[in-house]
């Protein structure tokens, strides 16, 4: 028996193209502000200006200092803007700061930049690095697949990502889209 999937709508309708993850800095800091700025997905450029003026100090520490890049990326990504988010999150990982949010944001930059082969690496690296919220990046990585026309793979991913995450609508309405039948 071979199955057939088949995705109900184009590729180019998904809306929210790729999930992102902010990391806590605690404290009533520019680099705590920037995590929360982050975290309620705010896309304003001044949401930046917190980010900028944490990681221009010289107090902050290296574990902050590479959250902060983090955050900063994930309102960079909000913004539209995959390009800067994307030298954030590879300077956090050059520096050797080790984190499986900066593999999956990193996922949600390439995806936005059309690298879709190396958006399926990233979060598959990923899932591989004990991601805590996996639903993030299998849903990025179904979007990947989905863009490079590899259907199955795609609807396996939207399948992971709901059953992790069973209440999250997007997810649950991307796999909505799918018909699955058996074919000779």
């Amino acid at each position: 028996m071979i199955r057939f999937v088949i995705a109900g709508i184009a590729a180019s309708v998904i809306s929210g193209a790729a999930m992102a993850q902010s990391m806590v800095v605690i404290g009533n800091t520019p680099a705590s502000q920037c995590y929360e700025n982050a975290l309620w997905q705010r896309a304003y450029s001044s949401a930046l200006q917190p980010c900028d003026l944490a990681l221009a100090s010289d107090e902050l520490s290296a574990r902050d200092r590479h959250r902060t890049l983090v955050n900063r990326a994930v309102i960079f990504l909000h913004l539209e803007r995959p390009e800067e988010a994307l030298a954030d999150l590879d300077l956090a990982h050059d520096s050797g700061f080790v984190a499986p949010e900066i593999d999956m944001n990193r996922s949600a930059a390439l995806i936005r930049l059309e690298r879709y082969e190396e958006a399926v690496e990233a979060a598959t690296l990923a899932l591989e690095g004990g991601l805590r919220d996996e639903e993030k990046a299998y849903f990025n990585r179904a979007v990947a697949y989905e863009r490079m026309g590899r259907i199955a793979q795609a609807y396996d991913d939207f399948r992971a990502a709901t059953a992790r995450a069973p209440d999250w609508d997007e997810a649950r309405e991307q796999l909505e889209r799918f018909r699955v039948s058996n074919g000779i």
